[in-house]
């Protein structure tokens, strides 16, 4: 037996621990888009659905740049560690022991429905833990709640909500989250202390020595995302895709910009595609999240509509407008000190999107220095609690 396997194993849990295999080509997608993209010109635009673009390959690169950015943090801290992901819902499946140190890795990990009742997947969650023994830690986690939806809190949970919360909390050893929002969420559940540190894919590396420097001599690099993974952030697209790319149009105009296009779920290729049928070229990059940073560092400036994606961009310094639907946008966004960065998504104000893009690529120099301040002093709360962890 190894000395690895005495010491027990460091089990990353998350929402995508594993990046699922995708194949070269899928024709059933390509025709879809093809289709879709017509029925958009001629505005049919009810025939668009997120559903068709699923398969078993669709996966979240924000969800698993978490993952990525844990182990690599945890292997600077520890570097002869046993690193064991799982994706959620599968703990329960997975031979816990007794010495393991169950790592609880960000994301909405508490994501309630508008009626206050958690996913099955907590109550199982619980019972592997009670069962195992094993050291449970929570780094970095989420609280989520959609914008439109009237929020849960401690006092209006339902009592069997309130009780799973209160019990996964008492079985932590270390217990840490990612935002105010989500800090203030989990305190009406322990008396224990709970320490904000940010969302772990804020400190995933790029793999590259690229450094960004600003040439006045290119266009500036404007990068993109938009969400397309469910039935609230289908329906902006078919209300407001088309005034948003009049504002893309607009910043071309008076920047000269380029545009790139961030894939974080699959389905989102019909998006780039739709915002390049309105007349914006526009380039896409659809890799693996251990490759996004490296690509996030070339831009001036981000607009994201998926979280993730202001996530791995500030993660590399670039400095980001957010389009929020969830009340997660803004919890990181105060947490980076750019509040004034983050707007709603619904409603849209799109002169307000358009002046704040123009303003932010101005002065996209500073920022990205405040930027850099900011998430160092972030890693070193970050680092600190993956040594508690290990000791």
């Amino acid at each position: 037996m190894t000395e690895n396997s005495q010491n027990g194993r460091y089990i990353l849990y998350g929402a995508v621990a594993n990046r699922p295999e995708k194949p070269s080509s899928d024709t059933k997608v390509w025709l879809k888009k093809i289709l879709d993209r017509i029925a958009f010109r001629l505005g049919q635009k009810s025939k668009i659905n997120y559903k068709n673009y699923q398969r078993h390959y669709t996966y979240n690169r924000g969800d698993h740049s978490i993952i990525v950015a844990t182990a690599q943090q945890l292997r600077k801290v520890y570097p002869n560690s046993e690193i064991i992901t799982i994706d959620w819902e599968k703990l329960i499946v997975t031979n816990i022991r007794k010495k393991d140190k169950i790592l609880i890795c960000g994301s909405g990990y508490f994501f309630p429905n508008s009626e206050g009742i958690f996913p099955q997947r907590l109550h199982r969650d619980l019972e592997a833990i009670e069962a195992s023994g094993a050291e449970l830690h929570f780094l970095g986690v989420g609280y989520n709640y959609l914008l439109d939806w009237k929020p849960a809190t401690g006092s209006s949970l339902p009592t069997e909500s309130s009780e799973l919360v209160q019990k996964l909390l008492a079985q932590a050893t270390t217990l840490t989250v990612r935002d105010e929002n989500t800090k203030r969420f989990l305190s009406g559940f322990t008396n224990r202390e709970i320490d904000v540190i940010g969302d772990p894919a804020l400190f995933i590396e790029t793999t590259s020595h690229f450094q960004f420097i600003n040439d006045k001599t290119r266009p500036p690099q404007i990068g993109i995302n938009i969400p397309f993974h469910g039935h609230e952030p289908t329906e902006w697209i078919k209300k407001h895709l088309a005034q948003f790319a009049k504002i893309l149009k607009s910043l071309k105009r008076s920047t000269g910009c380029d545009f790139t296009y961030f894939v974080h779920y699959d389905s989102e290729v019909l998006i780039a595609a739709l915002i390049e049928d309105q007349g914006i070229p526009i380039t896409v990059i659809d890799t693996d999240a251990v490759d996004l940073p490296h690509e996030y560092s070339k831009m001036d400036i981000h607009i994201g509509g998926m979280l993730h994606s202001c996530i791995i961009a500030t993660a590399v310094g670039t400095p980001c407008i957010g389009l929020a639907y969830d009340e997660k946008h803004f919890g990181f966004f105060e947490l980076m000190e750019r509040s004034d960065y983050c707007l709603k998504a619904n409603p849209f104000n799109a002169n307000e999107l358009l002046q704040k893009s123009i303003n932010l690529l101005k002065k996209s120099t500073s920022e990205r220095t405040k930027i850099k301040a900011r998430r160092q002093d972030l890693m070193l709360k970050f680092k600190r609690t993956l040594k508690g962890i290990v000791t």
